[in-house]
């Protein structure tokens, strides 16, 4: 359910030289601080206490002014360390605004077109698929290139690394993509860090240079930086292990920096705040305008106004409720690491920027936030008179209306990027919505009219609808979430689209019932990769015993094959990967989105005294560990930290990269992991 849970929490000259500033506001407040102060603090009391966070830090910026700055929770579990407004934290994919600002900047100079095909300026960018020529560097900033999502090795680790940027293209070589470009826009970190990588040719400059002359020297960002700069990883608010939350994690590090490596405060990222605000010192009118435009509309979109994913370029939304529903923009970028999450919002209109940043939590969270200073922030202003709008859902009605003529008929299959799910009607006027996942528990959903189904819960209701469109027929949600106390956000996404049952030979069948619930093991991350820890990093392959002939929400195509085939904007098919199974040397392996995958039939015994050693085309080994070593003492032996251990349930008790070197006690049941370069080689020994 992670995308589920993931909607409910939501979901401006001339070109070629820098306008001519407008007057600079005044330093002094415009307006009254001590209830916007008050308000700000019982936000981030409520993230702290009640919503997962670690520690918050927030800002205010109103023309050139802070008027609100804060922090609230822990530096770290059981310390007495103060947290402060210098604190950096990883702020994610907030750092793909300083990629589109640096793309407009370099267009500004005559150095490349928004429209001009991205193989003409990175001629080394190739595909295994031809229309990768037709991609376009607008395409790259407002997700719509067709890229297959995350494509990247070593993207997430806890010690810097340039190896998934280094390798990027090399990886894209190989693989396909996922739609024609320009179709429709669907969130890419590929397509930023491939924007990265045009930066760098075309400036002539590493990505961190270019960002520190162009835009956070001019605007005074001291306290913003780059994975490659010399960071002070040790005094960063601590984050900790989502499932052992008192287990403290090294510092989130996102090796792609131009999709989301930046570490800032959120103090700094309000002076970045006015790189978005008429008369710019850093970008021209025109590249302002370009950036606040709604791109995603131009694709494959939902036709309602009120999105949390109406893309700009760089923009999650430039349409973002509830200041669109009262004539306002607002321009909102969201961020989220492993551990690490932010919101930058800024509203242009009346030099307006909020940013809340977070260890723990979410981003959707940290938006909320955002968005209700900054409402406050406009009735104290005098901007607005009283609240803005909200997006308002019907609720459901006295008596039922008879669902009308051809809604029945979207009964049937639905898929995104990772899950199928059935939809059915009843004679009473319900939908019934089941996941795969629970496939005897479906959700039912009351008819309120005109073929529209609502889902209502204490904090979000959702509409349910159908929606043909470019040859698709989708299940669109509008959901209208409201967390008291914090905040609202509202959502019109496509959630999942029509398919067909796909039947298989016999052949094919067998080929993939031999696999089904079988265990594929990560082989191609380094010690110092973030995966081992926060991601379960098996992938099962159960074939589907909900519809015939999908594996995961893949369409099976043969024996070894089974494609990322669905096709829907915003995120609902986002980071698809193609599987590809081979077999060498009588151990089967799994190709997906550029990882390796080994089969579990690959995995030895653990026994004392054995020692193992890494494989040439390998970074990983596994060891499974037998019932009868349960409560035994384990010690392994390796120049590597890649050693990570694991219950039954698959959860990382133990890693050394972040915990240290420990003497273990084995679990029942359980895999061992030992990671590192090619042919390093590790000591088991076992002791009662």
């Amino acid at each position: 359910m992670k995308r589920w849970t993931c909607l409910l929490a939501l979901l401006l000259a001339t070109s070629g030289c820098t306008a001519q500033p407008t007057p600079t506001p005044s330093s002094e407040p415009t307006m009254e601080t001590a209830g916007l102060t008050q308000t700000a603090d019982q936000l981030a009391e409520m993230l702290v206490s009640q919503l997962g966070a670690t520690s918050v830090q927030y800002a205010l910026m109103d023309g050139d002014t802070i008027l609100v700055s804060g922090q609230r929770g822990v530096f770290a579990k059981g310390s007495d360390q103060a947290l402060s407004a210098d604190d950096q934290y990883a702020i994610g994919s907030v750092s793909k605004m300083f990629t589109a600002a640096a793309v407009m900047k370099l267009q500004e100079e005559g150095k490349l077109k928004l429209d001009q095909p991205v193989a003409e300026l990175l001629p080394e960018f190739t595909m295994a698929d031809e229309r990768y020529s037709e991609i376009t560097v607008r395409m790259l900033l407002n997700h719509s290139a067709g890229l297959p999502g995350s494509t990247f090795d070593e993207g997430f680790v806890f010690a810097p690394s340039t190896t998934a940027h280094d390798t990027f293209l090399e990886t894209l070589k190989t693989m396909r993509l996922q739609a024609d470009p320009g179709a429709y826009s669907v969130y890419s970190n590929d397509c930023y860090v491939l924007a990265e990588l045009v930066v760098e040719k075309v400036s002539g400059q590493d990505f961190t240079s270019y960002l520190r002359s162009q835009f956070l020297e001019p605007l005074d960002m001291g306290r913003t930086q780059t994975p490659v700069e010399n960071v002070d990883f040790s005094a960063m608010p601590k984050v900790y292990s989502a499932s052992q939350p008192e287990r403290e994690i090294p510092a989130d590090i996102v090796s792609v920096i131009g999709t989301g490596g930046l570490f800032s405060t959120a103090e700094d990222l309000c002076r970045w705040g006015q790189a978005f605000m008429p008369g710019s010192p850093v970008l021209n009118a025109d590249s302002l305008s370009a950036m606040s435009e709604n791109e995603a509309a131009k694709g494959i979109w939902p036709s309602e106004e009120a999105n949390s994913l109406d893309y700009g370029l760089g923009w999650d939304s430039v349409a973002l409720a509830p200041f669109a529903q009262g004539g306002i923009q607002a321009l909102t970028k969201g961020g989220d690491t492993m551990y690490s999450h932010a919101n930058f919002t800024v509203i242009p209109e009346y030099g307006l920027t909020c940013v809340v940043l977070s260890s723990g939590g979410l981003s959707s969270y940290n938006q909320m936030m955002a968005a209700t200073l900054l409402e406050q922030a406009l009735l104290e202003k005098g901007a607005i008179s009283e609240a803005l709008p909200r997006y308002q859902l019907p609720s459901v009605p006295e008596t039922i209306p008879a669902i009308p003529d051809g809604v029945k008929d979207y009964a049937g299959l639905y898929a995104d990027s990772t899950s199928l799910y059935r939809i059915d009607f009843t004679d009473e006027g319900m939908l019934n919505f089941t996941m795969e996942q629970v496939p005897d528990t479906p959700t039912p959903l009351t008819h309120v009219g005109d073929g529209k189904f609502l889902l209502p819960s204490p904090t979000t209701n959702q509409l349910f609808s159908f929606e043909e469109n470019s040859g698709h027929t989708y299940l669109k949600v509008e959901a209208v979430t409201e967390i008291p106390g914090l905040g609202y956000t509202a959502a019109t996404v496509y959630y999942a689209m029509k398919v067909e049952e796909n039947p298989l030979s016999d052949a094919v069948k067998s080929a993939w019932q031999q696999r089904s619930g079988k265990l594929y093991f990560l082989l191609s991350e380094s010690a110092q990769s973030q995966i081992y820890e926060m991601i379960l990093p098996v992938a099962p392959a159960p074939l589907s015993t909900f519809a015939q002939g999908y594996v995961n929400a893949h369409k099976i195509m043969d024996e070894n094959r089974a494609e990322a085939f669905v096709q829907i904007p915003g995120s609902g098919s986002r980071d698809q990967f193609d599987y590809q199974f081979f077999t060498k040397d009588g151990v089967e392996y799994l190709q997906a989105g550029g990882d390796l995958y080994v089969s579990e039939e690959a995995a030895d015994l653990l026994e004392d005294g054995m020692t193992v050693t890494i494989g040439e085309a390998s970074n990983t080994l596994w060891l499974f560990i037998p019932a009868l070593q349960e409560g035994k003492t384990l010690t392994v032996t390796s120049e590597s930290d890649g050693v990570f251990m694991y219950n039954s349930s698959m959860i990382c008790q133990y890693n050394r990269v972040t915990d240290g070197d420990q003497t273990l006690t084995l679990p029942e049941g359980g895999y061992l992991g030992l990671a590192g370069d090619p042919q390093t080689t590790f000591t088991i020994t076992i002791s009662d």
